[in-house]
């Protein structure tokens, strides 16, 4: 036989349980995703904001390397110089221009072109992306004073 007590208990569970269904239904919180669109230059190799052209020879050697504005991890690249007679090709492993060249560029390139080829990129997937090449030419920059 069912007592009042439990008719009242089993209404209390119910109402219980249908409270809490209710709020982790209602107060549950979405997570919001921006998706952004990237462009053509976000995904160009850079030294210290320069894509190609000149740059201050205090900037070629810039502690952050080649970046790209999406973010892609740089992992190889080759600089290409010329060095008197010939043409100079350097493998790097990374992002960072090995300090022996910065001090070269630094003494001996001023005014010349330099060229970042071969450059490979970690995408935030995973995979390896193919950069387009970055043609820069070192130069002095002057004193404003």
């Amino acid at each position: 036989m069912w007592t009042s007590l439990n008719v009242y208990w089993m209404k209390s569970v119910f109402v219980l349980s249908f409270l809490i269904f209710c709020t982790s239904t209602y107060s549950q919180v979405d997570q919001v995703e921006i998706k952004k669109d990237y462009g053509e230059m976000d995904f160009a190799p850079q030294i210290a904001g320069y894509f190609d052209g000149e740059i201050p020879v205090d900037e070629i050697c810039d502690t952050r390397g080649l970046i790209t504005r999406r973010g892609l991890k740089i992992i190889v690249f080759d600089i290409d110089y010329h060095d008197g007679d010939e043409s100079k090709k350097v493998h790097v492993v990374g992002n960072q221009i090995p300090d022996s060249i910065c001090v070269y560029i630094r003494k001996y390139k001023i005014g010349n072109e330099i060229f970042f080829t071969n450059i490979k990129a970690v995408d935030l997937d995973g995979s390896i992306k193919n950069l387009s090449p970055l043609r820069l030419v070192a130069i002095k920059q002057e004193d404003n004073e």
